[in-house]
């Protein structure tokens, strides 16, 4: 096994299961899938020892985010599209006024 990341055939021997129920692990969210490189998936070798040993697994701290980080992420991305639409609806109180 690598050391980040797992591939589906190295999932499948560790916990001793089939595809299907890979996909069901997946379905249940019990396992995590990542997609590497756009068609390549891979799964977190902490999350499959985790859910090998029956322990929930928890995204280590530097991964998890406050409600102000989403926020101000969310900001960043999407302030041009909020900005231009209170214009547009300045603009249209304007000329559609009575």
């Amino acid at each position: 096994m690598s050391d980040g990341l797992l591939t589906e055939e190295e999932v499948k021997s560790y916990l001793k299961v089939d595809s299907p129920a890979i996909e069901q692990l997946i379905r249940r969210g019990k396992l995590t899938a990542y997609r590497v490189g756009g068609s390549f998936v891979r799964y977190r070798k902490d999350e499959v020892i985790a859910l090998r040993s029956g322990r929930r697994f928890r995204l280590p701290e530097q991964l998890e985010r406050s409600w102000f980080d989403k926020v101000r992420d969310f900001w960043s991305f999407y302030s041009i599209y909020v900005l231009l639409s209170f214009l547009i609806i300045l603009v249209a109180a304007y000329f559609f006024q009575p």
